[in-house]
């Protein structure tokens, strides 16, 4: 048992990594879904203005 501080720091390493990687996936996460609503905003834009519909909606 005298090697137990080596594996303790060992699963430590590893779930500071897993730690920073859900991070760094939620970062990426936030960035794509702020992508898709401003690609939803420019459809709906390109929607108007191809109907010819005035901004807010209806006619």
């Amino acid at each position: 048992m005298d090697n137990i501080e080596y594996l303790f720091a060992g699963f430590a390493v590893v779930w500071a990594c897993i730690f920073i990687y859900l991070l760094l996936l939620q970062g990426r996460l936030r960035s794509l879904q702020n992508e898709i609503e401003r690609l939803e905003e420019r459809l709906e834009e390109a929607d108007r203005a191809s109907t010819g519909t005035p901004p807010g909606g209806t006619r």
